[in-house]
């Protein structure tokens, strides 16, 4: 390593730690060997500026992305949740856009978190709310494309869903409560246990929406997402919801149109 990287990566370490560099004795020597200091701060003063910036700017971020979290923890268990995130992942990325993309993971694993279950259902929504936000453009569906399809191709016809789209199996409401901080509603009642079929897309009107689906419904996006032709697909829906297997065949036509007018669907592969 050049004399360059190592004090990079000496100020990295400094700026990573959870606790003020200047009233800890050990690293004031390392911080000397970086800074000069001047009349007014010592070389750890003037790092510790450095160091507080680092954690407000990257907090606050994860805030804004993750807002509902936080609402479920309250401030403490936030700002703990917080410190062990960045400890354990600091950014690597030049983009802040990046910084929570192992929060929903993290989250998992962190079993000593009030209102696990809650927590997870949140991290996983709210980073899918990220993925869409920023999701690649595709045009959409053309209605002249469907009529040219003839109709002994529809049986291996693969539809094509949006790239800002994602689909998110939840035990508890929590896109509906995540909407409510986000509104800065009073009631922040948190929701109790309700299992959902959400999906999470960006509209016509660029904005981010979520629709709560049928299990019969859900399944089949799922399989069309997964690459299924649209037989084997609707087969696989109707083996995960059996229950609605007849509910899938007779309302599959209604159910492509409202998908095409919302733009989850963008367009058809024979």
């Amino acid at each position: 390593m050049s004399g360059v990287d190592e004090l990079q990566g000496e100020l990295a370490e400094l700026l990573t730690r959870r606790r003020a560099v200047d009233t800890d004795p050990t690293v004031s020597e390392q911080c000397a060997r970086i800074a000069t200091g001047n009349d007014r701060l010592s070389p750890a003063q003037q790092i510790e500026i450095y160091r507080e910036q680092f954690w407000l700017r990257h907090t606050s971020c994860l805030l804004e992305d993750f807002e509902g979290l936080g609402a479920v923890l309250g401030q403490s268990n936030w700002e703990r949740l917080i410190e062990d995130y960045l400890s354990a992942h600091p950014p690597t990325s030049f983009s802040l856009r990046d910084l929570g993309d192992r929060m929903p993971e993290f989250v998992e694993r962190s079993s000593w978190l009030p209102h696990h279950d809650l927590c997870v259902d949140m991290a996983r929504v709210e980073w899918a709310y990220i993925e869409v936000f920023d999701a690649p453009d595709a045009a959409p569906l053309d209605p002249a494309e469907l009529a040219a399809i003839p109709e002994s191709a529809w049986e291996r016809a693969r539809l094509r869903l949006s790239p800002a789209l994602r689909l998110v199996r939840v035990g508890h409401p929590v896109a509906a409560f995540r909407r409510s901080v986000r509104l800065n509603e009073t009631d922040r009642s948190l929701p109790e246990p309700e299992p959902q079929n959400l999906v999470i897309y960006r509209g016509r009107d660029r904005d981010l929406h979520h629709q709560v689906l049928g299990d019969a419904a859900f399944a089949l996006l799922q399989a069309l997402s997964q690459g299924l032709a649209l037989v084997p697909a609707a087969e696989r829906a109707m083996a995960r919801a059996p229950h609605q297997a007849d509910r899938i065949e007779h309302e599959l036509s209604a159910w492509f149109a409202d998908w095409a007018a919302r733009a989850w669907i963008v367009g058809v592969e024979i």
